[in-house]
């Protein structure tokens, strides 16, 4: 077996299953900095299912075990709880990420020693590092305030990570429809960006193309067909503040119920 070089050998059977090109990039993404950009990728597609699920887990538990009233008898300030509650998440989700970035680095050297494929850390590769980790927990924000919300209004971890996944689907759907800047009439393409997806993968692929990897050549992503990188980062922050708010409205003004 040689994938590292894009064959799958059996006995006598040598299959090319990557091109040169595929080939490049995959060598690229085992060596330092490749390793970097290739952690931070994975962090908003796995990771990302993970956060929706530790945020449903997070508020929903509240209810079910019915410490939320509890918590509210000693401090009746709704609001500060519900953000104090999502910047304590997001911080465990940052430490998850440099976690993730710890051990995707440990392995890409040892990868890289196996295959003398190591590469190199320069200062700026490693200030790079910041803005990508920023950038990775920013792209999950939305999801995890509409896990949140959906959350509050079911008072269950059921509910939370149910709407999470239906949402995670329906939003995947819209990646079906990268065709529509294709087809060159400005009225699609204008309704096809107001979608969450187009805008998140128009952030992805920048965790790769900072360090100077082609991720259309291995994810598929590219940026023809998808908006601009601050035109993504303000729908983002739309959705995101639009989560925030219908969470911060039914948790301030809907009676807590749940357990207990």
């Amino acid at each position: 077996m040689a994938l590292h070089d894009g064959t799958f050998t059996g006995g006598t059977t040598r299959i090319q299953i990557l091109d040169d090109v595929q080939v490049n990039q995959l060598r690229l993404q085992l060596r330092f900095p490749g390793v970097f950009g290739d952690v931070l990728g994975y962090v908003n597609s796995i990771g990302g299912v993970l956060a929706m699920v530790l945020a449903a887990a997070a508020v929903g538990s509240e209810y079910g075990w019915g410490t939320l009233r509890l918590h509210l008898a000693r401090h009746p300030r709704r609001g500060r709880y519900l953000i104090g509650k999502i910047i304590t998440l997001l911080l465990v989700i940052l430490a998850g990420m440099v976690i993730a970035l710890l051990i995707g680095s440990l392995l890409g050297l040892l990868l890289g020693s196996i295959l003398g494929n190591v590469g190199s850390i320069t200062p700026g590769d490693l200030l790079l590092l910041l803005p990508g980790i920023l950038r990775a927990l920013y792209v999950i924000l939305p999801y995890i305030l509409f896990t949140i919300a959906i959350t509050i209004i079911g008072r269950s971890v059921l509910a939370g990570v149910a709407g999470g996944v239906l949402f995670l689907v329906l939003d995947g759907g819209a990646g079906a429809l990268a065709f529509v800047p294709n087809l060159g009439i400005p009225l699609l393409t204008f309704i096809y960006y107001l979608f969450l997806q187009p805008n998140i993968n128009a952030l992805i692929i920048l965790h790769r193309s900072s360090y100077g990897m082609d991720a259309s050549a291995i994810t598929g992503l590219s940026t023809e067909g998808l908006p601009p990188p601050w035109q993504a980062a303000l729908m983002i922050a739309l959705y995101s503040g639009i989560f925030f708010a219908y969470a911060y409205l039914s948790f301030t003004r809907r009676d807590v119920g749940g357990a207990g």
